[in-house]
């Protein structure tokens, strides 16, 4: 729980020094990550999340999407960041 607390922290910390990605950057990264086979299912069950969620958006808006889809461990690694990111907006 701390550890979790303590992440929280630092992500936002990042949010705020970094900001948000701007909506044509998510938007063409989610476009990139549809040729996924994983996405497709998370995004079509998560789709108001995408649009919504500061947080999600944030991960989708500031990966690099092409070097994710190129190395099976970078791409497990955003996968993983996404379906946390999806888990923790349906609990709240």
């Amino acid at each position: 729980m701390i550890l979790e607390i303590v992440a929280n922290i630092c992500m936002s910390m990042a949010m705020f020094i970094r900001g948000n990605p701007s909506d044509e950057k998510v938007f063409r990264n989610i476009e990139l990550l549809k040729k996924a086979e994983w996405f497709e299912p998370i995004y079509t069950r998560n789709k108001d999340l995408f649009t919504k969620d500061e947080h999600l958006r944030y991960i989708v808006g500031w990966a690099k999407v092409e070097k994710s889809l190129i190395n099976e461990r970078k791409g497990q690694q955003l996968k993983e960041e996404i379906v946390e990111a999806c888990r923790k907006s349906h609990i709240k």
